[in-house]
């Protein structure tokens, strides 16, 4: 594997930070991907990675490169994302879950602040 280049990446906050090829690796663990596929993808990015580059297109490229070696762990990858898109409040997939639980015969209350530790 080669070594992970000083490269500045942008985030979607629009902060620079330096690429941190160790970030990439675990997400794609708590996908699910193997060891052989993480350093294939790893080692893909490292080649194909330019100044700049948003963590928007290195996780589509990502994304791309999981989904050839296993949609099931591609889908997994992409759960994370399409619960950004719903919003950067959580608060429609509190709504989503609260509706889901309501179905379930469940008494559900979204929006509620609580005390916690």
């Amino acid at each position: 594997m080669k070594s992970t280049p000083n490269i500045l990446i942008k985030k979607a906050s629009g902060e620079k930070e330096v690429f941190d090829v160790s970030k990439l690796k675990n997400s794609l663990h708590r996908a699910g991907a193997d060891n052989n596929s993480t350093n294939f993808i790893v080692s893909e990015i490292l080649d194909w990675l330019y100044e700049g580059v948003t963590t928007k297109k290195i996780y589509s490229k990502a994304f791309s490169l999981l989904k050839r070696q296993s949609r099931l762990n591609a889908l997994r990858y992409s759960l994370k994302q399409a619960l950004l898109e719903m919003g950067p409040t959580g608060f429609p997939f509190e709504q989503l879950l609260g509706e889901i639980y309501r179905k379930l015969n469940y008494d559900v209350q979204v929006g509620v602040m609580m005390e916690g530790r």
